[in-house]
């Protein structure tokens, strides 16, 4: 292996930084990943690309690479890094004691030599899962299946019984801890990323942590006079007395009665809404007449009517 070849599979240059490895690794993990890409040669060009970053997402590898052209310490030709000094003394002349080399390479790159065969941690994988609103907002039971890779190398399709946290928000991901792809020899397997994507809510509610929002209109009357109304919730209706005089666009807070805590599911944060006066568009004769008949109690004078 050259010492271009890695960075050649991750469609990058030597020069590349490490926020541009990860940038590239990720895309092209994603294009090739078994459980998306089905084409012939995906499950290779995957492979490749998991080794590539294993050497150039680690600056010690990616050094040690950029010079020998490999991580263990030895140039690529194969003949090892003394491998020159092969006739020399005779065909079975000792070479030394070169158990000092783990010193030379620390101070070389900063770090204790690392052996090539020491078991590693397999790769993350990562699952996205879709839920309503409400299943975020209470969560849920259930089972996901995806593909992971085995000891012996091969790919099993795995099925999982997944608890999702009551008040999960869009994007917050959970850690499935040994759920991922297989280690590197005899290594323990890496961990499973669920990733939650959270769909809007179909009764107009948005979230921010605990605390629910939504927008509701009142006629004219009652946001003058006062009254009660029955605000919707996820928690069920709720009964709101609204105080005489009312301006438009005021937020009332119902406490206790949004999204349960994620550390603490026992208490739950609050729903504030926004009540908003609608104006309405058609009257009939008595209705217009009797705003007539307020709008001149509050001007003392008769003028031509707001509805025409």
């Amino acid at each position: 292996m050259n010492n271009t070849e890695l960075y050649e599979r991750l469609g990058i240059n030597k020069n590349a930084s490490q926020d541009e490895i990860k940038k590239a690794y990720r895309k092209l993990s994603k294009k090739y990943h078994p459980d998306i890409n089905h084409e012939a040669g995906a499950e290779e060009k995957y492979k490749e690309v998991q080794e590539a970053y294993e050497t150039l997402g680690d600056e010690q590898k990616r050094a040690m690479y950029d010079q020998y052209g490999a991580t263990d310490g030895q140039p690529s030709g194969g003949q090892g890094c003394f491998g020159g000094f092969g006739g020399f003394g005779g065909g079975g002349a000792q070479y030394g004691d070169f158990s000092d080399l783990g010193d030379i390479f620390s101070q070389m790159f900063g770090g204790g030599f690392q052996d090539p065969n020491r078991p590693r941690k397999g790769q993350d994988l990562q699952y996205r899962m879709n839920l309503t609103f409400e299943e975020a907002v209470f969560g849920k039971d259930t089972t996901i299946s995806y593909t992971r890779s085995t000891d012996d190398g091969k790919r099993e399709s795995k099925e999982l019984k997944v608890t999702v946290p009551a008040g999960v928000e869009n994007g917050q991901q959970m850690r499935l801890s040994g759920q991922g792809e297989a280690g590197f020899n005899g290594g323990p397997y890496g961990d499973l990323f669920v990733v939650f994507h959270v769909a809007p809510s179909k009764d107009g509610f948005e979230r921010e942590g605990a605390t629910v929002y939504s927008r509701m209109g009142i006629d004219f009357a009652t946001a003058t006079l006062g009254g009660e109304i029955s605000v919707k919730t996820v928690n069920g209706e709720v009964k709101l007395k609204v105080p005489a005089g009312t301006a438009t666009e005021t937020n009332f807070r119902l406490r206790g009665k949004g999204a349960p805590h994620m550390r603490n599911n026992n208490t739950n944060g609050d729903h504030i809404v926004t009540l908003y006066v609608e104006v309405p568009k058609k009257l009939n004769k008595e209705q217009k007449k009797a705003l007539e008949a307020f709008r001149e109690t509050m001007t003392g004078e008769h003028k031509k009517g707001f509805f025409g």
